[in-house]
């Protein structure tokens, strides 16, 4: 018989020691860690304790339990040393199960004796259930769980076991208290593998998975079981759940209180650079920098800089603005867009005010710096709000807006603006008579399906009389929603609205509600001609706008009905085609996969007097917020583009510009969409 290659006596010899288990232990969990990292991790911090940690690695190498490469000087455990290190916790495990106790892997990573008075604490602290009653359900559970063989048990599965007994017994209220909350591993895995594919990094896939938790958290305990049926069937949507129990949608902030106000943050953030007062231009955009940085991480959606024209006129001096003040704007993108989170929507917009109180070397040197960015990124999210208050202005200066259309830009005109307006078309609400705070929060996130009304009946009368009930049930949710915002205010995790509560009063803040699928509405009971569904449309806005304000009267929010783009115009489309008839269908669905919300006119549709026209009503008589998209994807000649431009300024109040580009990830290059590339060639290119 040959010699047994291994010599177990030494190996059984160098695994008696619970300081060596706790070395290869150290390794199997960290990979290859270097003699300091290994000696710190395993708890061998004294000096005089060095000597005995250099043996115990000796004689674990010396039994090939582990090894050290000495080129990069780092130690590691060897596929021998991995294997006998599992069949260690198994052995570990058939003895704890042959001394007749029932042991636990908890929640702390490591494993205790069961404790049955661990269930009925847990009952009663975390779910509220009556002591009488946890105690019938911790006896039950520890029946069960005597009765478990060949299972290892977890703290997770004893809570799936005594979930299962509450489920089993009716008492849901108190099973959703006590659920996990969180991804399926299949899940988990899936997300792994399509962050992989798209744009995504391995913050985002951080951030989705965290998305998923407080989803479960809004639907299980933030709102009402009333409220969470609704928003199941498809009556609402609760858009982006992830976020709309734990932070703002979208802000409107005016650029120009920086400079007479003291923006605080309290001891969140102490590595942060605080300003006392803005003395020069550098120091006004960077403290715009900060609060906007910190703006976008307590919002969902979208930042709005308000004035920020007005607020570069007043901060520096008058000299070398070209040059100075391009820099330092360009320097300002960088550095909040490198602060968005790739996984993401978040966007940040400037109001640009072209008007005779501003130079033009400050409209030219902001100008720049956003072409400038525009340029070195493939898919911008800084947006432009512009204002055009003097047309002859806007004009001259038209070439400038014109090459950061061209270079992908994200763009909206407007003309007449009285009150400013998101790049995503949330439109700011306020009274004549109010006085105006610096920021102003915006709850949105919550789309009201307007065809499903129909449903029921085709009644103008009826269909408003359920949509009154509908916007009644709204107003509480979004009461509670405003509710739990200022909780989380006030105990500091958005501390930025709290801290600075005099730029961001909590009585300024305003609830927009997404009228999704109105289209289909007003054509439904109105099937004669267009003018008369625009009527219809417009009359059910004005309804929803005197039904808001009662209702949000009595509670105080402030409330308007809008209509913009979101992710629920497919959700409701999908779950209505499973409701509706076949005969309905044909009537009420639109066949194009979603209900209609902000229409894309094409250039030729700007000479259709008749369609501008309505809608421009549109635009006149929404609260909240209504745009048109104009799309110039077809147009090339810059000539030709700038005479749309001004056609459509003197036909429509609001617009935003469409033009289908593709960026290169090789070289950079915007192009009309493409395969590939035709500067370089490459075949890594996205939609801007």
């Amino acid at each position: 018989m040959s010699e047994d290659p291994v010599d177990f006596e030494k190996v059984y010899s160098a695994l008696g020691s619970n300081e060596r288990l706790s070395i290869l232990r150290e390794l199997n969990k960290g990979g290859s860690l270097s003699y300091t990292e290994l000696k710190n991790n395993c708890g061998f911090v004294k000096k005089r304790e060095s000597g005995r940690f250099a043996y115990h690695l000796r004689l674990l190498c010396s039994v090939n339990l582990m090894s050290l490469n000495k080129n990069t000087r780092k130690y590691s455990l060897s596929p021998f040393g991995r294997m006998v290190l599992s069949v260690t916790g198994e052995l570990r495990d058939v003895a704890l199960q042959s001394s007749g106790k029932i042991y636990v892997r908890t929640s702390r990573h490591k494993i205790e004796e069961f404790d049955v008075n661990r269930i009925y604490q847990s009952l009663i602290r975390e779910a509220n259930v009556p002591r009488d009653l946890a105690s019938k359900i911790t006896a039950e559970a520890e029946s069960r769980i005597s009765k478990l063989e060949n299972v290892h048990l977890t703290a997770p599965l004893i809570r799936e076991l005594v979930n299962s007994i509450l489920v089993e017994k009716g008492l849901d209220e108190y099973r959703n208290k006590l659920t996990r909350m969180g991804l399926p591993v299949k899940d988990v895995t899936e997300r792994i593998y399509q962050t992989g594919l798209s744009e995504g990094d391995i913050v985002s896939l951080r951030f989705a998975a965290a998305d998923a938790v407080f989803t479960d958290y809004l639907l299980l305990t933030q709102i009402g079981s009333e409220a969470l049926d609704m928003h199941l069937s498809g009556d609402i949507s609760i858009v982006n759940p992830g976020c709309w129990g734990i932070m703002p949608d979208s802000v409107f902030f005016d650029a120009s209180s920086i400079i007479g106000s003291e923006t605080k943050f309290g001891v969140k953030d102490p590595a942060m650079i605080r300003f006392d007062k803005v003395g020069d231009l550098d120091s006004a955009f960077a403290k715009l920098s900060l609060i906007g940085r910190k703006m976008l991480h307590e919002a969902s959606d979208e930042i709005v800089i308000e004035n920020f024209l007005e607020f570069v006129s007043s901060a520096g001096g008058k000299e070398e603005w070209r040059e100075i003040s391009k820099k330092i704007f360009y320097n300002m993108i960088v550095n909040i867009v490198s602060n968005i989170d790739s996984g993401s929507t978040k966007t940040l917009s400037f109001q640009i005010n072209v008007g005779d109180g501003i130079k033009d070397d400050i409209l030219e040197a902001v100008m720049g710096a956003y072409v400038f960015y525009l340029k070195r990124t493939l898919k911008p999210r800084i947006n432009l709000l512009v204002n055009v208050f003097d047309k002859n202005k806007f004009n001259d200066k038209f070439d400038l807006f014109l090459e950061a259309i061209n270079n992908g830009g994200n763009v909206m005109f407007g003309s007449q603006t009285v009150r400013p307006t998101s790049y995503h078309g949330i439109r700011k609400y306020f009274d004549g008579n109010d006085i105006q705070p610096a920021g102003t929060i915006v709850l949105q996130s919550l789309a009201i399906n307007l065809p499903r009304l129909l449903h029921s009946g085709s009644e103008e009368s009826y269909v408003k009389s359920l949509l009154k009930v509908t916007l009644q049930k709204v107003a509480g949710i979004m009461e509670t929603r405003k509710n739990i915002l200022i909780d989380l205010m006030e105990k500091k995790l958005l501390y930025v609205y709290e801290y600075n509560s005099d730029l961001f009063p909590k009585k300024s803040m305003e609830i927009v509600l997404n009228m999704v699928g109105l289209e289909e509405l007003a054509r439904h009971l109105a099937p004669q001609d267009l003018d008369e569904q625009n009527k219809m449309w417009i009359k059910f806005i004005d309804f929803t706008q005197k039904m808001v304000e009662d209702e949000g009267s009595k509670i105080g929010l402030k409330m308007c009905p809008a209509v913009y783009v979101d992710e629920s115009a497919e959700r409701f489309y999908e779950l209505d085609r499973e409701i509706f008839s076949k005969t309905f269908q044909d009537k009420v669905l639109t066949g194009i996969g979603r209900y209609s919300q902000i229409p894309v006119i094409s250039v030729k549709a700007l000479n259709d007097d008749g369609m501008l026209r309505r809608m421009q009503a549109r635009i006149d008589r929404t609260r909240g917020g209504y745009h048109v998209v104009l799309d110039i994807s077809s147009l090339a000649d810059t000539q030709a583009i700038g005479d749309t431009v001004q056609q459509a300024l003197s036909k429509l109040s609001l617009f935003k510009i469409k033009k289908d580009l593709v960026s290169c990830g090789t070289c950079n290059a915007k192009s009309p969409p493409a395969s590939r590339c035709p500067k370089c060639g490459s075949a890594s290119i996205i939609n801007v």
